[in-house]
């Protein structure tokens, strides 16, 4: 092998570096408000770094989903958690380009648990996102519901009872 060959291979490689699958270093994450109507209140973006790549873990799932339950001090809960990632291969990326239905990269998360980014070619890196969708509480409800009381009453006609010993036969 010559030298200048294994140069122009690296050259000719770098063209092509947008297209090999690479480890995802951040997400941008979409909250998404809804109300008691069902009407989309407010959309917010954010870049979010992960601090393993291609890895959400628990803890960060879970100060993310406190830190944004609360909006404009009305309290929401988490409806639903969805997570586009881009998982083309290299090689059908000429396929994908032409049919873009063929292949759904949308999925919901289930469980609040490490959320796994597959490696994602450079180039679609940025399409990769993290929605939460948020539902407004009904305050209202959620405290007459916990703070019902059942009341006891103590009448006077239970307080003596009457008791039958058995008597030991020997």
């Amino acid at each position: 092998m010559d030298v200048n060959s294994i140069v122009k291979f690296k050259q000719e490689d770098k063209l092509y570096a947008d297209f090999y699958k690479d480890d995802n270093y951040y997400i941008d994450i979409h909250y998404v408000y809804v109300n008691r109507r069902n009407e989309i209140v407010k959309i917010r973006r954010e870049p979010f770094i992960l601090t393993t790549p291609n890895t959400i873990c628990r803890d960060e799932l879970i100060g993310i989903l406190k830190r944004n339950s609360i909006d404009d001090s009305v309290p929401y809960s988490i409806l639903s958690i969805l997570k586009y990632n881009i998982t083309v291969n290299p090689e059908d990326v000429a396929s994908f380009t032409k049919d873009a239905d063929s292949e759904s990269f949308l999925s919901t998360i289930t469980n609040i648990d490490d959320i796994r980014i597959e490696r994602t070619i450079s180039m679609f890196q940025d399409l990769n996102d993290l929605m939460f969708v948020f539902y407004e509480k009904n305050v209202i409800s959620e405290k007459s519901n916990n703070n019902v009381t059942k009341r006891v009453y103590i009448s006077e006609t239970n307080k003596r009872r009457k008791t039958i010993r058995k008597q030991y036969k020997g």
